[in-house]
């Protein structure tokens, strides 16, 4: 089998898990989808649960934010924030929040939370990292680097599911805006004056 096909049906597998959750995605579903046989499906992958592992482990579906992020870091707390919030967006994305979702399905969870966890896991190191530089330098107020870093992931995590969950129906605004005003307040509350 080529790749182009494992490729087909890793795609199509997301895709469906993403709108009907791993549970109700079948292995006919997938086929019909990546438009190959099912048959298919099982020589190159053997169950609808490989397809999905093989996707987070061997295609790194949810890769964390890498720490050498840090290295365009200007060291002005509103700025760096922004980029580092940015970067989080643009790496997870609402299609990836949706496998998110759809892979929380108990008959799959345990073998992939740890690939869930990935991405908050990984901003959050960068985050302490980089609270911590910024504190060193004197330029925040508290030094409880976890919590500032896991309240900023939350803000952003947050986001991002509530425009997965609702869109416009809850949110009034833009993910760039978002990003602007909860820094803004954020920064108030931990830069020290």
């Amino acid at each position: 089998m080529g790749d182009s096909v494992k490729e087909k049906i890793v795609v199509s597998t997301l895709k469906l898990i993403s709108e009907k959750g791993y549970k109700s995605t079948t292995t006919r579903n997938i086929a019909e989808e990546a438009g190959v046989n099912e048959v298919t499906i099982f020589r190159c992958f053997g169950s609808k649960k490989d397809i999905v592992l093989y996707a987070l482990k061997e295609l790194e579906l949810l890769k964390p934010v890498d720490e050498r992020i840090l290295d365009n870091c200007t060291w002005d707390l509103k700025e760096d924030l922004f980029m580092l919030a940015h970067e989080y967006h643009k790496n997870f994305t609402e299609e990836k929040a949706k496998i998110m979702i759809g892979l929380r399905s108990p008959e799959i969870f345990e073998e992939v939370k740890e690939y869930l966890l990935r991405i908050p896991k990984g901003f959050k190191e960068v985050l302490i990292k980089y609270f911590e530089k910024m504190y060193e330098k004197g330029l925040l107020n508290t030094d409880d680097f976890e919590l500032l870093a896991f309240y900023f992931i939350s803000l952003n995590f947050g986001f991002v599911l509530m425009n997965v969950s609702y869109g416009n129906k809850l949110i009034g605004f833009s993910d760039r805006e978002f990003v602007k005003k909860s820094i803004e307040i954020f920064v108030k509350a931990i830069e020290k004056k």
